[in-house]
């Protein structure tokens, strides 16, 4: 399992990264076969005032499948707070998804094997 994280206008802060790798790690959790978690963070000035925006760009790497969620708040740690945790339902719904499917398949090899096929 690979985490990489990076940033793109952004001034280097390793606490923002090890935050970010923290957050992200959790994420193991909800989806047993992760094979790549990618993180993206991007600062953006705000065209009407000095603020900027932050945006955390989840990309995760599943067998079959590439999630990815995109979020923008006025923090950076807001961003990626709220990116893990709309990453952290596509997770379990991706998983429950290949549950279920699964399930089905079994379903269906029991049956054909009862009644011969």
């Amino acid at each position: 399992m690979n985490i990489s994280i990076t940033g793109l206008h952004l001034e280097s802060d390793p606490k923002t990264k090890e935050y970010a790798d923290k957050k992200t790690k959790k994420l193991l959790k909800y989806h047993p076969k992760i094979e790549s978690i990618s993180v993206r963070l991007l600062s953006e000035k705000n065209h009407r005032s000095e603020n900027h925006d932050y945006y955390c760009e989840l990309t995760v790497h599943i067998p079959g499948k590439v999630l990815e969620i995109v979020d923008t708040q006025r923090t950076i740690l807001a961003a990626i707070d709220k990116a893990v945790d709309r990453m952290k339902t596509a997770l379990v719904r991706a998983h429950e998804k290949q549950i279920s499917k699964d399930h089905k398949r079994g379903v269906l090899r029991k049956f054909l094997s009862r009644f011969g096929r």
